[in-house]
């Protein structure tokens, strides 16, 4: 017992351990040392302690969740944000050059010094998306999910990813995630049984990408047809209303540029609960980008006005005394002040559709009214209601008693599915009831 150490001896912390190690090794048989040298236990002591330089891409990759950010090498990896955020960034093998963290995270829009610019019609549809680092590289696209809150009423909104690289200036983000390229990236990053398993509510939108830009911004938006036209002319028509058309004739334009063209439907319900029965209107359709001139005119071809009351409808011919043309010619962020053009735009009847010719890229309107003095009064009226952007949310309410003759009552209107993230539940709150 008395050759065992004292473990209540103090121990010398400056005596350098290494020089009792080589006596050891010296005072070890040499049969020892044959052995430990030999390349099998090389082999093994390498592969037990050491490191490789080059990692196994043949692995799959990983498959975590992640608060702000993680790292991610050759082998790729699919992260989904733990913060209810739903966020998920999807780099296949191969993707990344070299070993990096990726951060990613959701701020509010007032955080920002310079928020993405917004026209009307437009609006967030989830949080800003801040990554890092800004500016990183891939050697191929990578995808990030992130889910959305917008209403796109079938085909008549759209989903649009703008870009901030310095975190100054936006612009559009132009990378199509079209369903090969999305496809591609999700067979290297999950087996079929995962894929198959993926959740797709068409409330996720997805964003491919090459590098990283400071920030990403979602943004719902009436759907906008986008064709590159040059001085040949050509011919640009909406999928929301098929009757809208914007025909460019040959030298309307003097280089080649990308025109947008938006039909927004205007339902009848909403125009005869402002203006009643007696009121009529047509799609409203914008020529993007707006407030340019045209070296020849374009012809625009929108269909008759639609009213509640259907018996109302007049029989169009050269002379339409109650159908008016309504334009605005503001820009950006600016809001739209419509003018009445009836007199100095020639109409054509075709079946029921309204043709004529501009000169400058705007907004446009008709209108079918009796009062035609009012028009524009009326037209004002009925926009600032049509274009409040629609958004997917429900109510949630719960209630608490706290005494015999006294309950609490929230009422919570949510944009995400996620009811047990709120503090009633850890305050002992019940839910009663939910919107559908």
């Amino acid at each position: 017992m008395k050759s065992l150490g004292d473990d209540s001896l103090p121990i010398d912390v400056t005596r350098d351990e290494r020089g009792d190690s080589n006596r050891e090794c010296m005072t070890a048989p040499p049969a020892a040392i044959d052995d430990t040298i030999s390349p099998q236990h090389l082999k093994e002591a390498y592969s037990q302690f050491g490191t490789p330089d080059n990692i196994d891409i043949g692995r799959h990759p990983l498959h975590i969740g992640f608060l702000v950010s993680f790292l991610v090498d050759a082998r790729g990896g699919a992260m989904r944000g733990c913060r209810h955020s739903g966020v998920r960034v999807i780099v296949p093998p191969r993707r990344a050059s070299q070993p990096m963290r990726v951060t990613c995270r959701y701020l509010k829009k007032d955080k920002l010094n310079h928020p993405p610019p917004l026209m009307e019609g437009e609006a967030l549809a989830s949080r800003i998306l801040e990554l890092g680092p800004v500016g990183a590289k891939f050697l191929g696209p990578v995808m990030i999910e992130v889910p959305h809150f917008g209403s796109l009423r079938g085909k008549e909104r759209e989903i649009v990813i703008l870009r901030s690289d310095n975190g100054e200036t936006w612009r559009e983000h132009t990378f199509d995630p079209n369903e090969d390229a999305v496809q591609d990236i999700l067979n290297h990053s999950f087996d079929k049984e995962e894929i198959t398993n993926l959740d797709d509510t068409g409330r996720t939108t997805r964003i491919l990408t090459t590098d990283f830009p400071h920030y990403f911004a979602v943004v719902t938006r009436v759907r906008q047809e986008v064709h590159a036209i040059g001085p040949e002319g050509g011919m640009v028509s909406s999928s929301v209303v098929p009757q809208v058309q914007a025909v460019f004739p040959q030298g309307a334009l003097t280089k080649k540029i990308k025109v947008g063209l938006q039909a927004q439907p205007i339902s009848t319900e909403l125009a005869a609960k402002l203006l009643g029965n007696r009121v009529a209107v047509s799609p409203i359709v914008t020529v993007e980008p707006r407030r340019r001139k045209f070296h020849k005119p374009i012809t625009l071809t929108i269909p008759k006005p639609q009213a509640a009351n259907k018996g109302m409808l007049n029989q169009y011919s050269g002379d339409a005394p109650t159908l008016r043309l309504l334009c605005s010619i503001t820009g950006g962020t600016t809001r739209a002040q419509w003018e009445d053009v009836t007199g100095s735009t020639p109409f054509t009847f075709v079946n029921d559709c309204v043709s004529f010719t501009t000169t400058v890229s705007a907004r446009f309107w008709l209108m079918d009214c009796r009062n035609v003095v009012d028009a524009t009064k009326m037209a004002t009226e009925l926009y600032k209601e049509a274009i409040h952007v629609p958004f997917m949310a429900k109510f949630v309410v719960f209630a608490k008693r706290v005494g015999e003759l006294e309950a609490r009552l929230r009422v919570f209107c949510m944009t995400d599915d996620k009811e047990d993230k709120t503090l009633e539940h850890q305050e002992h709150f019940t839910e009663v009831a939910k919107s559908r």
